[in-house]
């Protein structure tokens, strides 16, 4: 999720919700992207990094 988004409460809000229902959840902020930066700049390092935490967190939570 990127620090300086439109969406980032609902994000915030979504990620409590699906907590509440016992949902193991897990909500990373990159701090001073923008929303779409991922999208925008995909080949930025720090897109490549968020790119990665999305792919590494369903691999680990099917394969546990």
């Amino acid at each position: 999720m990127a620090e300086i988004d439109p969406l980032r409460d609902e994000d915030r809000n979504y990620v409590a919700l699906l907590s509440a229902a016992g949902v193991t959840t897990e909500l990373v902020q990159v701090p001073g992207a923008v929303h779409g930066f991922d999208l925008l700049f995909p080949s930025a390092r720090i897109s490549e990094r968020s790119l990665a935490n999305q792919v590494r967190a369903p691999n680990e939570a099917l394969h546990s």
